[in-house]
């Protein structure tokens, strides 16, 4: 072998090991985000007629609402560990106004195991639109959301 040949596959034996690392991590962290999607469950909003929004709102709080599209998502501190079921409950009346009013609260079974824990839920609330219009969500302890 030529000494230029010599040199040429040593460099491409030592450079390969580095392509195929490179090559690995990219596959990992397309691993590591299709898990974390497949993660993050969405909850259909709950309608009961006798729900009473404002019956156990001491028991949580929120600190943060957002309305993306048709999904909302609370963080919420409460009593509850992160597989714990914790409904976003509509009773079915709207308040009479324009745009109409939809009153929502949190309904779940308090979990001392997990105290002042916050977790973040994700409800498609897209039923809950007043005949398709306009609808302002209020949650208790938040600001209006308009949907």
């Amino acid at each position: 072998m030529h000494m230029l040949d010599k040199f040429n596959f040593v460099f491409i034996l030592l450079a390969l090991p580095f392509l195929f690392a490179n090559n690995c991590s990219k596959n990992k962290e397309t691993n590591k985000n299709t898990t974390v999607q497949q993660e993050q469950r969405i909850f259909k909003f709950v309608v009961d007629r006798n729900f009473d929004y404002s019956a156990n709102t001491s028991k949580y709080t929120i600190k943060e609402a957002i309305l993306k599209d048709s999904i909302l998502t609370l963080t919420i501190q409460l009593n509850a560990c992160k597989d714990d079921v914790v409904d976003l409950v509509f009773n079915g009346n709207y308040l009479k106004s324009m745009p109409p009013k939809a009153q929502v609260g949190l309904r779940f079974n308090e979990n001392n195991k997990c105290e002042n824990n916050i977790i973040v839920r994700h409800y498609n609330i897209k039923e809950l639109r007043y005949q398709g219009k306009t609808t302002i969500i209020l949650l208790p302890g938040w600001q209006p959301i308009t949907y």
